[in-house]
């Protein structure tokens, strides 16, 4: 009898472990996707930033970023160096069994960089 509560209670705990180690998973996924949607998007070529010689405008490409992000629900920061479009997105953890010491967010970031023309050459 007191094998069987062992075990039970062992079982229970690795149930309760796989459970909340799989929804961090799946929220961590979901944040590091939605980064990238977003920094695909920020990086996108700007027609009016091309007649000017550049490649993306900051200001456009920080407004598309951040309107998938909030697409998405989540939230998050994002930062223009040059042609690079970085995205950095928390998201919220929604356990089954919350327990302490779980984190109750989680982040992902993603990076693009605008090129021009098709395959990335100029005048391509």
């Amino acid at each position: 009898m007191p094998m069987t509560t062992i075990l039970v209670v062992f079982l229970m705990f690795g149930a309760w472990s796989l459970v909340s180690a799989t929804q961090q998973w799946s929220a961590r996924r979901d944040a590091h996707a939605v980064a990238a949607a977003a920094a695909r998007a920020g990086a996108q070529g700007d027609a009016t930033a091309l007649r000017s010689g550049g490649v993306i405008d900051e200001a456009a490409a920080v407004e598309r970023a951040e309107a998938i992000i909030a697409a998405s629900g989540y939230s998050g920061d994002v930062a223009v160096d040059g042609e690079t479009v970085t995205v950095t997105v928390s998201a919220g953890v929604g356990y089954a069994f919350p327990a302490p010491g779980f984190p109750e967010s989680v982040s992902g970031s993603a990076t693009a960089v605008a090129q021009r023309g098709v395959t990335g050459e100029e005048g391509g």
